[in-house]
């Protein structure tokens, strides 16, 4: 059997898509701070201290993250969803990779994981693309789940009627699906 040019270089793409998703995965973390132990210094957030001189301006850990619970709590919550997203797309990565490393698997098995691979890339910049554009807008935290046949969108915040639009016809434009395919979720 006779492998190509354009079939090496198509397998080395997928490759190092993976590789690339890989590590922005390991390196990028949960983002989560770790917890203190007891007998540790406290945190000073926003401490600033002059030059030559002893003064020191704290901020109270306590009545930051009381006053920024809630909106701590909904980021928590999409940047959760984009992780289990990422984790997601890391298995299935992972998977595609082993048919097209074994050496036993049929070409048409390797053109299959192929063209998923290329459909799971395709994915990845479409959610991208509609997660950046819709920040542009003015919607600060959203996630877009995108798949061939459907696509699912949460935003952070109650949506009106004008903003349904405004996100589905970002959705429309970058995916090219058609209105009644899209799921438009505004969370509270």
């Amino acid at each position: 059997m006779k492998v190509g040019k354009k079939q090496l270089v198509l397998a080395s793409l997928v490759l190092a898509l993976g590789a690339a998703v890989y590590l922005n995965w390991q390196f990028a973390g949960t983002g989560q701070l770790p917890v203190e132990e007891e007998g540790q210094a406290q945190s000073q957030l926003g401490a600033a201290q002059l030059v030559n001189n002893a003064y020191v301006e704290t901020v109270n850990d306590s009545l930051e993250s009381s006053a920024s619970s809630q909106g701590d709590s909904a980021a928590d919550a999409f940047s959760e969803a984009r992780l289990n997203r990422q984790n997601s797309r890391d298995e299935a990565m992972e998977l595609l990779d082993g048919v097209l490393e074994d050496v036993e698997a049929d070409s048409e098995a390797k053109q299959a994981a192929v063209e998923e691979a290329s459909a799971l890339a395709q994915n990845i910049l479409q959610e991208t693309n509609v997660e950046n554009l819709l920040k542009a807008k003015g919607f600060e935290e959203s996630v877009a789940y995108i798949t061939p046949e459907e696509c699912s969108v949460v935003v952070a915040g109650d949506l009106g009627e004008a903003d349904m639009l405004i996100v589905q016809e970002i959705v429309v434009e970058q995916t090219g699906l058609t209105a009644d395919k899209i799921k438009i979720i505004g969370t509270k």
